[in-house]
């Protein structure tokens, strides 16, 4: 593997983790806050999937879809069937106006957070760099 593409990929897989434990925070603090930690879970889940994508050789799409993504890379390996990633895409970039704010549970928030870990420990055991 080229330098190039193992930075490029080890640059999606820094921000998710930057996206995650920001969710984790957002979790843990006093009060929750809930929109933002489903908003990073669903960055964390779709930079992942991009990396994934890019090991494989993949151009990257300029989408928020998590769906989209994942179907690609369902494509690549069928152990990605095994994701669910519900609802998720609701909380893309839209969630961050006030106009389609969605205030979730904190029970929503903790699955998303572990569905963003499922694909995060899916996508690392993928990867072989």
């Amino acid at each position: 593997m080229k330098p190039e593409l193992k930075d490029y990929i080890n640059g999606w897989i820094s921000k998710a983790e930057n996206d995650l434990a920001t969710a984790q925070r957002c979790i843990e603090i006093e009060p929750m806050i809930l929109d933002n930690a489903c908003f990073n879970c669903q960055q964390a889940i779709e930079k992942y999937l991009k990396a994934y994508l890019a090991y494989n050789h993949r151009a990257i799409e300029k989408t928020h879809n998590v769906n989209f993504l994942l179907d690609e890379c369902i494509k690549l390996d069928k152990d990605f069937n095994t994701i669910d990633v519900k609802d998720i895409n609701a909380y893309a970039v839209q969630i961050r106006y006030p106009d389609d704010a969605i205030i979730p549970s904190a029970d929503e928030a903790r699955d998303y957070f572990k569905i963003a870990l499922e694909v995060k420990q899916l996508v690392l055991k993928k990867i072989k760099l």
